[in-house]
């Protein structure tokens, strides 16, 4: 049986210092971070490139 965590901010004053949330919530806020991250990263590595190369020529230049 699953039990869904309602989430919880927790305070020290009124300043928020944790998060209590369900787990699958958590995986999913963790997933998008993720996907944000390698989107950022492959923008950069494309801005940074003068030319890509297709992986089927890296390989036949590998000789794989």
């Amino acid at each position: 049986m699953y039990t869904m965590i309602k989430t919880q901010v927790i305070r020290e004053g009124k300043k928020p210092v944790a998060v209590i949330l369900d787990y699958n919530e958590y995986q999913k806020l963790r997933e998008r971070a993720l996907d944000r991250a390698d989107y950022a990263e492959a923008v950069s590595a494309e801005a940074s490139s003068k030319k890509l190369t297709q992986l089927k020529d890296v390989k036949k230049s590998l000789g794989l």
